[in-house]
């Protein structure tokens, strides 16, 4: 099986402060900043509740501060196929969505009210055509995922559970460790 098209989320702290406008100018920002052409815009739908919030469009990949099931976080939706055995795709997944909230932690616009939990993560495949949820996939994908989460959490305790069993649902595991680590540590700890 060949992962593609992951998506990952990082809560926010249960003291986080979203302030949907805030990150509008945060992504304005990045977009006058890229020094390439891969960021195209961002949409508003903080209007919907529990949905997508802001959300910042690129060729490669979305961002989004992300509110389903009224729990906020940051989401990193990889869109595009990436040429690595899967251990490196997970890799860079993770270590992509920590960059960017090591950034937006640090991001003069958001005030310092938003703080994300990195022991409190959800791990996606996008696409049932190439990871159904199915017991057999999850537990493939649990054995390439195992490894990464070992590396980053540098010997914390964590756990990996399946949202959802069923078969019309995207494969989707919630990861919980035991872990205080700071943003940058987990990021340290990937390579990234």
């Amino acid at each position: 099986m060949d992962l593609q098209q992951i998506n990952v989320k990082v809560f926010t702290t249960e003291e986080s402060e979203i302030n949907y406008t805030n990150f509008i100018k945060v992504f304005n920002r990045w977009m006058e900043e890229a020094d390439s052409d891969d960021y195209l815009n961002y949409a508003d739908y903080s209007h919907v509740d529990a949905g997508p919030g802001v959300l910042l469009i690129l060729k490669q990949a979305n961002y989004s501060i992300d509110s389903a099931y009224h729990q906020p976080g940051f989401l990193y939706n990889r869109k595009h196929a990436v040429e690595a055995d899967n251990a490196e795709t997970i890799r860079q997944a993770l270590a992509e969505v920590l960059s960017k909230c090591e950034l937006l932690e640090a991001s003069a616009e958001l005030e310092d009210a938003v703080h994300f939990n990195g022991a409190d993560l959800l791990f996606m495949i996008n696409n049932r055509h190439i990871a159904p949820n199915t017991p057999e996939i999850a537990a493939s994908i649990q054995a390439e995922l195992t490894p990464i989460l070992e590396q980053m959490y540098g010997g914390d305790d964590f756990t990996v559970e399946r949202i959802s069993e069923d078969p019309r649902e995207r494969f989707a595991v919630r990861i919980s460790a035991n872990s205080d680590k700071p943003i940058s540590e987990l990021l340290a700890n990937l390579g990234g």
